[in-house]
């Protein structure tokens, strides 16, 4: 039997699209060519035994080690230097990082140690929410990071990213757009329980966005934008799914504007399933992304979608399936989903191209093959 090779991730984020990212590939890759471990952080409000088991169960060796989200030069010492034995004592033949504070330890770990082969996948680059002395101190950081990768495995829109900011030549950077598993989602959705749930009447349109409460989803924009289409129609009802820092604030922005039955705030929902069974539509305002897996699970569920235009997301989507909006612009936006609930047709034309396109362009097959041709 062949010696199986030796793949050591990395991801602080745990939670959300990283983690989901992170979960469909090591439980896709064949176990007899490749011997896995993943060292993750701590989870973000989130309930993520589930991705956990599934790892596990799939033959993937989990380890937990706490990382600072932010900046911290001690705890941030602290985790390279757990990194820096952790590699030397197993030997691994690839490391792969993903996100941007693992994308900082790991892949500096791994240099550090001799690894011949690093990989990053940013999900999204830091720099691209930041602006200033801040935005140019993380382009330097990715500069200087990108000399020691192997290859920086980047969506489409992220590789418009890396070449306008030169953070390495077109030679490194290999474009693998995330990709979802149709099987996983063949769920019956339960659309009396969930309305019932969420106190919606039957026959009232949906607006919904998912994602976690923190200031990169800007759901301030959502919020204003939900009060003007609602000053036009208001049997429409906004969902805003996810947990995060920002909740407490988002609650009183809603109660001042009197919207606390038209905007309900669901929490973290585990069967994510039964919210695209009730939405219309699904409408993203966030600052900054790379490319979300809500967008594919909204396609997936063959959903209109309403996005800003925030970092290349015209890369993602084609005309057909997706109004692109500016940011922060919530009467262009309002507009757009308005035009959404005047006409029906077009609502569930524009979400029956999103699952054609997806279809087309973000294979679950086609994502596992190209991340094990460059580990081969």
């Amino acid at each position: 039997m062949c010696k199986r090779t030796k793949i050591l991730y990395g991801i602080e984020s745990a939670g959300g699209g990283s983690l989901k990212h992170l979960v469909y590939l090591v439980t896709k890759l064949s176990k007899e060519k490749f011997e896995i471990t993943v060292i993750y952080s701590d989870a973000r409000n989130e309930d993520i035994q589930i991705q956990l088991d599934d790892m596990k169960n799939s033959g993937v060796n989990l380890i937990h080690h706490s990382m600072s989200r932010n900046i911290h030069l001690l705890k941030d010492f602290k985790s390279l230097f757990y990194l820096l034995k952790f590699i030397n004592k197993s030997k691994f033949d690839i490391v792969h990082a993903h996100s941007s504070k693992a994308g900082f330890l790991f892949r500096l770990a791994a240099y550090l140690k001799g690894v011949e082969r690093i990989f990053y996948t940013p999900h999204c680059f830091y720099f691209q929410s930041r602006e200033g002395i801040k935005k140019w101190v993380f382009i330097f950081l990715e500069k200087i990071l990108a000399k020691v990768s192997t290859k920086i495995i980047v969506s489409e829109s992220e590789y418009r990213a890396a070449i306008d900011n030169k953070i390495t030549n077109d030679s490194k950077l290999e474009v693998i757009n995330n990709a979802i598993s149709f099987e996983m989602y063949k769920k019956n959705n339960q659309i009396s329980q969930t309305l019932i749930k969420y106190n919606i009447n039957e026959g009232d349109f949906i607006v919904g966005s998912i994602g976690r409460l923190s200031l990169q989803k800007d759901w301030e924009t959502y919020i204003y934008t939900a009060n003007e289409v609602l000053k036009k129609y208001p049997r429409t009802v906004f969902l805003i799914v996810g947990s995060g820092e920002q909740e407490k604030e988002l609650r009183r922005l809603i109660l001042e504007l009197g919207l606390e039955s038209k905007i309900k705030l669901t929490g973290y929902v585990t069967d994510i399933h039964n919210i695209y069974g009730i939405i219309d539509v699904f409408v993203s305002t966030s600052l900054w992304e790379g490319l979300p897996y809500v967008f594919l699970e909204a396609m997936q569920y063959k959903k209109a979608i309403v996005a800003t235009n925030s970092t290349n997301q015209d890369m993602i989507f084609s005309n057909d399936n997706a109004f692109l909006c500016p940011v922060k612009d919530y009467k262009f936006i309002s507009n757009k989903i308005i035009s959404l609930i005047e006409n029906k047709q077009l609502t569930k034309r524009m979400g029956e191209q999103g699952r054609e396109l997806l279809e087309k362009k973000y294979s679950f097959e086609l994502f596992a093959k190209k991340h094990s041709k460059l580990y081969n």
